[in-house]
């Protein structure tokens, strides 16, 4: 279980997030970015791409969650290796809201990265960075079965970066105090927003719109100057 939920969330926040960067740089190359920007201010209109991506992302994840919850049982008396497999109704429900703000945290930062990115090319070449801290949790997987309540699990699932997949397979595997979830979600709540506005504010760099990319060194400057 905590294999399948991290697997289920993991595909559907980059697959929206994928889907959202794809299009800001379609938008940004065709200079639509640019007429859009002329009547509209950044931060509504990133959290307007951002929420309809995730809409998408999130129809698709709980179709699967739900199937899932539905069909494991079923399977667990037809097949011998899947006896006692159960997915309890909360795991669902709190995997999708997870699903929710990791996506909006990782859609952020996508959005940022082709903001920046003169073509969408160069965006590909940064993803990976964020790929890898969101799936610290898979890599540890092992630490979780043994010791879901163990030091590293606990961080992993409290980070907001990954928390997403930490939390839901913490949760899949023991019971984790109603405190813990809350500061968890506030955290991951808290980080997202702040992803989504600071891309905004490189959206409102006009230089990001053409050009070659900035180095990382002028980032902070780009967002105060935003």
């Amino acid at each position: 279980m905590p294999y399948i939920m991290a697997i289920l969330i993991m595909m559907g926040t980059f697959f929206a997030s994928g889907y959202l960067m794809v299009s800001i740089s379609q938008e940004k190359e065709s200079r639509t970015i640019e007429i859009l920007l002329s009547s509209a201010r950044p931060f509504p209109l990133l959290v307007g791409k951002v929420l309809a991506s995730g809409a998408l992302g999130l129809l698709q994840i709980a179709f699967t969650m739900i199937v899932l919850w539905q069909l494991a049982p079923r399977a667990a008396t037809q097949i011998a290796a899947l006896a006692g497999l159960e997915v309890p109704f909360h795991l669902v429900a709190v995997g999708l809201v997870y699903f929710l703000g990791g996506y909006l945290l990782i859609g952020g930062l996508y959005a940022g990265v082709a903001a920046v990115a003169p073509k969408m090319q160069d965006a590909q070449q940064f993803v990976g960075f964020m790929v890898l801290p969101f799936v610290l949790p898979m890599i540890f997987l092992t630490e979780f079965m043994t010791s879901p309540n163990g030091g590293l699990a606990v961080f992993l699932s409290m980070f907001p970066i990954t928390a997403p997949l930490g939390m839901t397979m913490r949760l899949s595997l023991t019971s984790v105090p109603l405190i813990e979830i809350i500061v968890s979600l506030v955290l991951l709540a808290i980080t997202a927003v702040a992803s989504i506005w600071f891309a905004a504010r490189l959206f409102r760099v006009n230089t990001l719109l053409a050009g070659q990319a900035p180095r990382v060194r002028d980032l902070v400057r780009l967002v105060r100057e935003g």
